[in-house]
């Protein structure tokens, strides 16, 4: 009869490992994109909501993302950078991306962002795709050695 009991632990730390905190996801995102050009970005997070050119070398988009539920349980299947979270968290978040001569120099995230885990857990959808986009290309550059 140990056999299930083996299982369930196998699953649950399984489950445990497969939860990657929002925080996490945010934190590698805003380091990754740094140094990106605006055209990788764009294609890997999306086209910005707003853009602002501050001068003739120096350009700030804004990547935005709101949730609708934030009071409550909310439970996420844990995937690939998600997780699960228990009450409430923040709402929405701002990316504030500053480019310079075409490429990404800062990140910085504003708003109601905090998640019930960790600091700007809200913040990691908008840059995931990115995120998602170079582990693709690491895992195609280590089969291909």
């Amino acid at each position: 009869m140990r056999k299930p009991s083996v299982l369930l632990s196998g699953f649950g730390l399984l489950l445990i490992c497969a939860c990657t905190p929002a925080h996490y996801v945010a934190d590698r995102g805003r380091h990754l994109i740094v140094g990106m050009d605006a055209a990788t970005l764009k294609s890997c997070a999306g086209i910005p909501t707003r853009t602002d050119r501050l001068d003739p070398r120096t350009e700030l988009y804004s990547y935005e993302i709101k949730y609708e539920y934030t009071n409550g349980a909310q439970v996420t299947l844990p995937i690939i950078g998600g997780g699960f979270n228990l009450g409430a968290g923040g709402s929405y978040c701002h990316a504030i991306v500053r480019l310079v001569d075409g490429k990404v120099v800062a990140v910085n995230y504003t708003g109601d962002n905090d998640d019930l885990i960790g600091k700007e857990g809200v913040c990691a959808p908008i840059f995931r795709g990115c995120l998602r986009e170079y582990e693709k290309g690491a895992k195609a550059r280590t089969a291909a050695r």
